[in-house]
């Protein structure tokens, strides 16, 4: 029996039954590609159709910390193969080498190159935008604005001419103002462009709550919206532990303290150590492996507004529902009058941001 999938049942199976199951499955397509039992029914495919068993692809423009650390991630959850893309080459392809050294240790048989040509991403499902300056000790992200739009323009620009049917998912901070950047400079439609920031945010925050708890992780809910920094809007209402809520667990005080230390959490991370790496990272992958595998994740991204909670035209943070297309649907919330206040503040700290650096918003 085939190591991947159980073959014979491939004959009396739909070609497209076939492919999902493929890419659905913990093994790659190459490894099936090349089981000998699979020879057989292979062949009753087109050239065509072969050609479709390839796994899909990612692209990640940016090989510096979080860019590879999210490659390694990819491939450890065997999502697709991977192309990192940096304008330093050595570092793409040496970032790249190492990873496809230990690919045998995560069992992973797919591709991972690294390369400075834009060209490498034509064909990618997905592409990844972590470039860009990194904040530093004391910035806020919206000092980035202006340098970082620049950056994500550029590539952008690369993205449309060599990947015209992706989604694109931006990373680069600020990331609210950024993924708005993309999506005007993109001209996709706005399903297809979304920024990765409260996902974040919210793991944050499920730690603070599960650590003064001392519980497990695992079983605590919760939800964070609006703009990825300092604005934030933790929902202390929606929080719950194992089904149970938060606030029926933990005092005011005990929450606010968890709000306060969940806002200044990515600064506190800089402040100790540089930059954050290991939490964006895990986040881009979580977001990567929803989309390819059509996962249908109610997850917090940036997504730019076109009259959800009575705003249009800027990018914010909110739940949607994160599959193949992207972002497939913007789920509207119930928000109480004080934090709806609170939303309404970020919303005027992105907006700010943009028409300083003369974008409309």
């Amino acid at each position: 029996m085939c190591r991947c999938l159980e073959v014979r049942a491939v004959a009396c199976r739909s070609f497209a039954i076939l492919l999902q199951a493929v890419k659905r499955s913990f093994f790659s397509a190459e490894s099936f590609l090349r089981c000998p039992n699979s020879f057989p029914y292979l062949m009753e495919l087109t050239i065509c159709e072969q050609s479709c068993l390839l796994l899909d692809m990612i692209s990640i423009v940016g090989a510096g910390r979080v860019g590879s650390a999210a490659a390694f991630n990819i491939l450890r959850l065997r999502t697709s193969d991977v192309v990192l893309v940096d304008v330093v080459e050595n570092l793409a392809k040496g970032e790249a080498l190492d990873m496809m050294q230990a690919a045998p240790a995560i069992e992973f048989d797919g591709k991972i190159r690294g390369m400075s040509d834009f060209s490498a991403m034509k064909g990618s499902e997905l592409v990844i935008i972590t470039a860009g300056q990194a904040r530093q000790p004391g910035m806020s992200r919206i000092d980035l604005v202006n340098k970082n739009a620049k950056i994500v323009k550029s590539v952008v620009k690369e993205v449309v001419k060599h990947a015209p049917d992706c989604k694109l998912m931006v990373v680069t901070n600020p990331v609210d103002v950024m993924t708005y950047v993309a999506f005007k400079e993109s001209g996709f439609e706005r399903n297809r462009v979304f920024g990765m920031g409260n996902i974040l945010d919210t793991l944050r925050f499920r730690s603070y709550i599960a650590m003064e708890l001392n519980v497990s992780r695992e079983d605590v809910r919760a939800l964070v919206i609006g703009e990825h920094g300092d604005s934030m809007v933790p929902l202390v209402e929606c929080a719950s532990v194992s089904g149970i809520p938060v606030t029926k667990l933990l005092t005011t005080q005990q929450m606010d303290k968890i709000v306060s230390m969940t806002v200044s959490s990515g600064a506190d991370v800089i402040n100790l150590k540089g930059s954050t790496i290991y939490a964006p990272a895990a986040v881009i992958a979580v977001m990567a492996d929803a989309i390819l595998k059509d996962r249908k994740r109610v997850i917090g991204v940036s997504t730019c507004l076109d009259g959800e909670y009575g705003f249009s035209d800027v990018a914010i943070g909110v739940p949607v529902v994160l599959g193949r297309n992207g972002v497939e649907r913007v789920l509207e919330l119930e928000l109480t009058d004080e934090t709806r206040k609170r939303f309404e503040k970020s919303i005027l700290v992105v907006r700010e941001a943009l028409r300083e650096m003369g974008e409309k918003g």
